[in-house]
């Protein structure tokens, strides 16, 4: 049958008795109630072990506090007993406490944050130096890394020029030999047509010479 109530005093029970959270879980469930009953029961009984444990006594200050009646006395003598009867409640009755945290101390950590950065800073400087001749020192070296650059940049440039200048030599040197090639060529024509006419001359005495 499924229960409608949660079994808080039940859970709280079985927490004193040091029965596992498990144990509780199939214990409850076999008694019909559900998952989500049994885990409310479970978080409230914890939180109300946590207060008894915080404020032990308290139930049974109040429970064993004996505090003697006064008998009936006429309303002037009632007068005079209220002032020691209230000290006497002052007595019996027990007195708590509110823990107090510990304050923090600001200007103790503010201190402390400060000395830190302090002996960083000290580190820093030894390893770096002063900052201004560091500041100087970069700069001297960003300035001789841009001049390095533009001297590059000028090379290339140079040899870039240099290279075109050497392919249109090359190319109007081929041009100047093709013409001399030519020029040459002409010279031998000029030439071997002679040479040949006169081979051809001896060839026609040569053959004149044989019939005779």
């Amino acid at each position: 049958m499924a229960q409608t109530e949660i079994p808080v005093n039940d859970a709280l029970a079985m927490l004193k008795k040091d029965f596992k959270k498990e144990e509780i879980t199939r214990s409850l469930e076999a008694r019909g109630y559900t998952l989500q009953q049994i885990a409310d029961a479970m978080n409230q009984a914890e939180i109300k072990q946590g207060v008894q444990r915080n404020m032990p006594g308290q139930e049974e200050g109040y429970q064993d506090l004996d505090i003697p009646m006064p008998e009936q006395a006429p309303p002037e003598a009632m007068q005079q007993q209220a002032a020691p009867q209230q000290n006497s409640y002052q007595q019996y009755a027990p007195q708590y406490q509110m823990p107090t945290q510990a304050a923090v101390n600001y200007d103790e950590v503010q201190a402390l944050v400060e000395q830190i950065v302090e002996e960083k800073w000290k580190e820093m400087m030894k390893s770096v130096g002063d900052i201004s001749i560091f500041k100087v020192r970069v700069s001297d070296d960003m300035e001789a890394v841009k001049q390095e650059l533009l001297r590059t940049q000028k090379r290339l440039e140079d040899l870039q020029v240099a290279v075109l200048g050497k392919v249109k030599d090359y190319n109007e040197s081929v041009l100047g030999i093709g013409n001399d090639m030519k020029a040459l060529e002409q010279v031998f024509s000029k030439i071997m047509e002679p040479l040949v006419s006169n081979v051809k001359e001896l060839g026609k005495i040569t053959e004149e010479l044989k019939k005779k």
